[in-house]
């Protein structure tokens, strides 16, 4: 159970995006019906790779992530990073850890 000195600085924290965290406080929270990130994901998602599946840059076939805007199987920051870099070179937002 959170102390007040714990919830105090929580919000301290939070600053202005407190609202994004409704019910936070006590480790409940909303779930959203709705995302703008929606827009950007492949319009095949029904054959997407299987969670076995190596990065596609360096056959990693630990800590991947798969790529719901375009498909790709990079690995994590903890491995080589690129699925990081596949982010900053693209932009796309969001993916599924395997």
């Amino acid at each position: 159970m959170a102390t007040s000195s714990s919830t105090t600085q929580l919000e301290i924290q939070l600053g202005e995006d407190d609202d994004l965290l409704l019910g936070a406080e006590s480790g409940w929270v909303e779930a959203r019906t709705s995302c703008d990130h929606l827009s950007s994901l492949s319009s095949d998602l029904l054959h997407i790779p299987t969670p076995h599946t190596p990065c596609n840059r360096c056959d990693q076939p630990n800590e991947n992530w798969l790529c719901l805007c375009c498909k790709d199987v990079l690995c994590s920051r903890y491995v080589n990073k690129h699925m990081l870099q596949h982010f900053q070179q693209t932009n796309h937002s969001v993916a599924l850890s395997y």
